[in-house]
């Protein structure tokens, strides 16, 4: 056997080998580009379908108050949900609500800059019947003054008689923030006028927990 040959044939065939992996290389290189760029097309739309879905939502949310505002002849109407903040010392985080849609009455003025990432502790007692009612009116004129001394005076500072507040649950019945419906002072509204349009704010609260629900999905 000739060995020239023999080496000759094992030159070509590592040639060969040599080159299939270079191609075999350079063509994983060329799908994994093109998989990272459809991927990143596909990331934005996603990114895109659901900022324009979470605006249709918002959207629904904030033509929702504005008709219960005039419904239920309110100055305001609006939107607090509950969210956690920053870690406390013992590392749990600690527990806020942030005011995140409003509905106005014509002369009314928003509150709506005024209240983010509020913490529980300042109206912890306020917060718990929150929880434990589906709703609660407040009246500044109530001689019982069953909440916190700076629950009442908060109200007087927004120029607030009566406020009515319905809990809004999610999908799955957890308590997730709650529907504010407040008259203001000067209004010819009445606590018992107040409070005879409690159906149709409960009505209103279920209508938020399922559209809350949804926008909140990612």
């Amino acid at each position: 056997m000739d060995i020239s040959a023999i080496f000759s044939a094992i030159s070509t065939y590592g040639l060969a080998i040599v080159i299939s992996g270079l191609v075999l290389f350079f063509a994983i290189k060329f799908i994994n580009v093109v998989y990272r760029a459809f991927e990143a097309k596909h990331g934005v739309k996603t990114h895109d379908e659901l900022a324009t879905h979470r605006n249709k939502v918002s959207a629904i949310i904030t033509n929702l108050l504005d008709r219960a505002a005039l419904k239920i002849h309110a100055d305001r109407v609006y939107v607090f949900e509950f969210h956690n903040g920053s870690l406390s010392m013992g590392g749990l985080p600690f527990l806020k609500m942030t005011n995140t849609y409003e509905a106005l009455a014509p002369g009314a003025k928003s509150e709506l800059h005024k209240r983010e990432g509020m913490p529980f502790q300042l109206f912890h007692t306020f917060v718990d019947a929150i929880y434990a009612e589906d709703w609660l009116c407040l009246d500044v004129d109530d001689r019982e003054k069953k909440y916190q001394p700076l629950v009442y005076s908060i109200l007087e500072e927004r120029n607030v008689k009566i406020t009515i507040r319905c809990k809004i649950t999610d999908l799955q019945r957890r308590v997730i923030g709650y529907l504010g419906i407040d008259y203001c002072n000067g209004t010819e509204v009445t606590r018992e006028k107040a409070e005879s349009y409690v159906g149709e704010m409960l009505s209103i609260a279920t209508e938020l927990g399922a559209l809350l629900s949804v926008n909140s999905k990612d």
